[in-house]
């Protein structure tokens, strides 16, 4: 498994959009392109970590997102509780 600089709970902020690649002939329906363009600059919370080492975003409400790590900052740690 790859380990992260991130965790889950992170603040991370996007700092740029990762190339987005079509099969030939494709077209980008869902707003693919648009969407990671949008997210250039906001802070979003890391949700999660798949096995190659993407990480997971919600940019939405009910939208999730794998992005890689280079187009991240870490922008505040998760402060564990003490109970």
């Amino acid at each position: 498994m790859t380990r992260h600089k991130f965790k889950i709970g992170d603040k991370v902020t996007v700092t740029g959009v990762p190339p987005i690649t079509f099969p030939g002939g494709a077209k980008d329906e869902l707003g693919t392109r648009k969407l990671f363009k949008s997210m250039v600059g906001k802070v979003y919370t890391v949700r999660g970590f798949n096995e190659l080492g993407y990480i997971e975003l919600w940019p939405k409400r009910l939208s999730s997102v794998w992005i890689e790590p280079d187009f991240l900052k870490l922008r505040v740690r998760r402060r564990k509780i003490k109970a």
